[in-house]
């Protein structure tokens, strides 16, 4: 039992990696952006800004948060009860690799299942089944973040550009459907001083049932610009993560 406990907490480790992973990957408006140019549309960026000055600014505010560290609080809830929750230490090693520290979990290790060999054969199955999902929603919103190049050029030729709204004025808001799959979306709000991101959400399916992520960002006293909070919804199996980065400190 003990070697599959220890089976069950490692896999359970790569979710949350890759949870955070997909979520603290910067939407870059790298290579198909900077090619973009309107095809009708009127006009694809405001007066004085431009993608060139965009993919520019997101590229210099990528490196420059690598010279801090921070926390980040990860909590799984599933039928709204909290299933787990992580603290995790965050930084940069001299390469620009991220590296990460387990502050504290909670609870600390998995409960032992009770009843009979084929009443814990069954609770295992099904959390072996629920990790294999949540790696596998995981992977395709991040399949979003990280789109080649041409994919994103061709999205952003069919875009919609228009003002942010409420507590989004003063951004710009673009909008791009059918990104991966037919019927998805994704939403980035983008500052029209910074030109960097203020918030983004990607709507999309896992086994046709919607999956939706929200990350909304924060600024820095030295201008930088982070990920403050995202939270990925699974309504088809009740499932919420929400990631918290916080406690920033300059470490280089």
């Amino acid at each position: 039992m003990n070697s599959k406990c220890e089976i069950n907490r490692t896999r359970a480790a790569r979710v949350y990696r890759l949870l955070g992973a997909f979520l603290l990957t910067p939407f870059l408006l790298v290579g198909g952006l900077s090619r973009f140019t309107s095809a009708g549309v009127e006009p694809a960026f405001p007066q004085g800004m431009n993608p060139e000055q965009v993919a520019a600014a997101i590229k210099r505010n990528a490196q420059a948060l690598k010279a801090f560290s921070y926390q980040q609080r990860m909590q799984l809830q599933v039928k709204g009860e909290t299933k787990k929750v992580t603290l995790n230490q965050m930084n940069y090693d001299i390469n620009g690799n991220q590296q990460k520290t387990l502050l504290s979990e909670q609870p600390g290790a998995e409960s032992q299942p009770t009843g009979g060999r084929l009443k814990r054969r069954i609770v295992a199955k099904k959390k072996g089944e629920f990790k294999e999902m949540m790696e596998e929603i995981a992977a395709l919103v991040k399949s979003y973040t990280e789109l080649p190049p041409e994919q994103l050029q061709a999205a952003l030729k069919q875009a919609s550009f228009s003002p942010g709204e409420g507590d989004m004025a003063g951004s710009v808001q673009i909008t791009m459907r059918n990104v991966l799959h037919s019927g998805d979306s994704m939403t980035i709000w983008i500052d029209r001083t910074a030109m960097l991101y203020r918030r983004a959400v990607i709507a999309t399916a896992y086994e046709g049932n919607p999956v939706t992520t929200t990350a909304n960002y924060a600024m820095l006293p030295g201008g930088q610009v982070y990920m403050g909070q995202a939270i990925l919804n699974y309504p088809k199996k009740q499932v919420v993560v929400e990631i918290d980065n916080l406690n920033y400190q300059r470490s280089q």
